[in-house]
Order: C-alpha cells, then sequence, then structure tokens
C-alpha cells in the first residue's frame, strides 16, 4: 500500500468524493490486514496442533509441579495443630531417621567424664577455657579449634555441674 501525502489544512483543494474515496480506501486496507492476522492466527494453531502432537503437551508452565515442593522442605501434612509447634513440623520429626549411633544418656560420655576429673582436682570455680585446657593436658584428643565452647555446651548438659558465678563452673 503506497503511503499518500498528508494533507494540510490549508489546502482545501479535496471535494467531498475525493474524502469519501480516501476513507474506503483506508478502510479497504484495514479490512485487508485483519483478514491476513486472521489467517496468521489460524496457521499458530495449526503448528501448535502439530507440536503438540509431536510433543504431548504445548502449554509449558513455569515452577515446580503441583505437589513438588524444593529441596529440604517437608512434606505438606493436612492435619491440624492445636497448640505449640505446627503439626508439618511435628509429624515431619517423628518420621525423622537418624544416622550414626543412637545417642545416650545426657551426661554421661567420654567428655563429660574426662571434664568431670577435670573439675574434681580443681578447689575453686574453674572457667570453660581452663576446664579445655585440663581436659586436653589429661589425654582427650580433639580436632575441634573451639573446643572451649563444646566444653561450655557439656557443661550445661550435666546435672552435677553447677555455676556459681558467670562463665565459672565446679562440681556439686
Amino acid at each position: 500500500m503506497k503511503r499518500e501525502k498528508r494533507l494540510s489544512a490549508s489546502s482545501s483543494t479535496l471535494t467531498l468524493g475525493d474524502l469519501s474515496r480516501l476513507l474506503r480506501e483506508r478502510e479497504s486496507a484495514i479490512a485487508e490486514m485483519t483478514s491476513r492476522r486472521d489467517a496468521l492466527a489460524a496457521e499458530i494453531a495449526r503448528v501448535d496442533e502439530e507440536v503438540a502432537a509431536a510433543v504431548g503437551e504445548v502449554t509449558m508452565k513455569r515452577g515446580r509441579k503441583p505437589g513438588k515442593r524444593g529441596p529440604g522442605r517437608p512434606p505438606k501434612i493436612a492435619t491440624k495443630a492445636k497448640r505449640g509447634r505446627p503439626a508439618t513440623a511435628a509429624k515431619t520429626m517423628e518420621k525423622a531417621k537418624r544416622s550414626g549411633r543412637p545417642a545416650g544418656p545426657k551426661g554421661q560420655s567420654g567428655l563429660h567424664n574426662a571434664i568431670r576429673a577435670a573439675l574434681t582436682g580443681a578447689t575453686d570455680p574453674v572457667k570453660a577455657v581452663n576446664i579445655a585446657k585440663m581436659v586436653l593436658a589429661s589425654g582427650y584428643e580433639t580436632k575441634s579449634k573451639v573446643f572451649h565452647l563444646i566444653i561450655g555446651h557439656r557443661l550445661a548438659e550435666m546435672s552435677d555441674v553447677v555455676k556459681p558465678e558467670r562463665g565459672l563452673y565446679a562440681l556439686r
């Protein structure tokens, strides 16, 4: 379709017949473009059907499949939770399998016994750092770089250890 020059408002040389002819030409051009668009849409629909037959599914959705959750996420359980932990977390923790050996009674490991031995020789309350040094001096082997923090955790588990002041520990 050829582009026609736009006429300015000052040129009033067009008659009413010329204006109606221009209007009809423009309407026929619009009708031609609309029919081309419809034909192309029908062609796209045919291609989509061919792809669907070859692949099995045309629509590709973003995200995970329904029912799939991210890695490490517990499965969603639809039970009512009353108070405390949500039902999903409580059920998942019951089903969780622990690897390794089963845990023994709290405060009864080799490290706990080494801490008790170090504290029996002390007359005054001792800091966790000094207890760690005494345990290592007694022959306890560890690869930990922050062994004094582990000692602090173990001291908190032990029921026969008291804390007379902040940061100091002694046997009952």
